[in-house]
């Protein structure tokens, strides 16, 4: 399905969903600033402009939420988080839409959200074609892995 790949491919969530996401940041940090101006002494102008501009770039960072699949690796781009995970330690993509990975040394499996792969709370199950969609194609681009390695070492031995 997914074939070679030149660039990354970008899996986002809806747009609704994301712009929901991205404008709920701003009004979410100005509570919290108001919180903090209720419990400590600090400085209203200052509190307020530091929360608001953390709100307005976590906001951003939810616009732009996806999942690069690269031909060597998966980038996770999260509202709070970005994370590379190489292609030889993904195993597979759980039904809640986490990626699940283990490193070489280590014997447990660690699971990565991810924002474009699983449906959040309020969305009341709108988009959930466009998330089983994501989903799929992870699963495709995982099952494509072993047969490049393959490939890349049928490659090696007829060079050496």
């Amino acid at each position: 399905m997914i074939g070679a790949m030149s660039a990354p491919q970008a899996l986002r969530a809806p747009v609704p969903h994301r712009v929901v996401a991205a404008t709920a940041c701003p009004v979410v940090a100005y509570f919290v600033a108001r919180l903090l101006l209720r419990l400590t002494g600090l400085p209203s102008g200052v509190t307020y402009a530091v929360c608001l501009a953390v709100g307005v770039l976590v906001g951003y960072r939810a616009l732009a939420t996806r999942v690069e699949l690269a031909p060597d690796a998966i980038r996770v781009h999260n509202s709070l988080a970005s994370s590379t995970i190489s292609r030889a330690t993904v195993r597979r993509v759980n039904d809640s839409g986490r990626i699940e990975c283990r490193d070489a040394g280590s014997p447990r499996t660690s699971h990565l959200p991810a924002d474009a792969l699983h449906q959040p709370w309020w969305a009341f199950g709108s988009g959930k074609a466009t998330y089983a969609v994501n989903q799929e194609q992870v699963r495709s681009w995982i099952r494509v892995a072993p047969a490049r390695a393959e490939d890349g070492d049928s490659l090696g031995d007829s060079a050496a």
